[in-house]
């Protein structure tokens, strides 16, 4: 008998070997950048104002490209302001390459960079533990939800971090976007994901698209 295939996600550099591919055979990339140049502005346009320092958390931020454009869209839009972002990555090799990434880039002035090896309940583990719970202007969660045990624990608890106008960002796959703010969220499709949050967050529709309320 034929032993049953193994999860991608019990093999993380299959995993990436496998995504890079599904990236290049895809328009996938191509979607978030899209999204990161024509929409990002707008949903950070209020996250820094009246601030000096602008906290920002990414979990799973790999080797920090998609991290990196988002960054750059926060700076432009504060440039006054200093960017606190801390990387949540339990991938060593990953955080290697995002640390060489920033080591080569010319424009991440006032941008302080953190690291912790560790995945997104190990962060939440190790934060209840210190009983120093921080708030955070902007966390995003760029394709790594397939890796928690509870999807909706997870995005509860990281909303739970927020400042009063901060966001929180959720890409997938599929090309599916979603982002919450503290009272409120928007999608980009998600079905399943947004009936779990259908009374968390208030929603409006326009041509296939999630509007941003507040």
């Amino acid at each position: 008998m034929a032993s049953p295939m193994r999860s991608l996600l019990a093999d993380p550099d299959r995993y990436l070997q496998s995504f890079r591919l599904f990236l290049e055979r895809s328009t996938e990339h191509q979607c978030m950048q899209e999204f990161v140049e024509r929409q990002l502005p707008g949903v950070i346009a209020s996250i820094g104002n009246g601030k000096s320092t602008i906290n920002v958390l990414s979990i799973g931020g790999g080797a920090g490209e998609m991290d990196l454009q988002i960054l750059s869209k926060i700076r432009a839009r504060y440039p006054e302001a200093t960017i606190n972002n801390e990387v949540i990555e339990p991938s060593a090799d990953q955080i290697s390459k995002y640390k060489e990434r920033v080591a080569q880039a010319s424009n991440l002035e006032n941008i302080k960079f953190t690291w912790h090896k560790e995945t997104a309940y190990e962060y939440e583990s190790r934060v209840n533990a210190e009983k120093k719970t921080k708030k955070w202007d902007f966390i995003h969660m760029i394709q790594m939800l397939y890796y928690v045990r509870d999807i909706p624990a997870t995005i509860r608890y990281f909303h739970s971090l927020l400042e009063s106008q901060a966001k929180l960002l959720i890409i997938l796959v599929s090309g599916k976007i979603f982002v919450a703010g503290k009272h409120c969220g928007r999608s980009m499709g998600l079905p399943s994901l947004w009936k779990i949050f259908a009374l968390m967050f208030p929603l409006l529709i326009c041509q296939g698209c999630w509007i941003q309320l507040g």
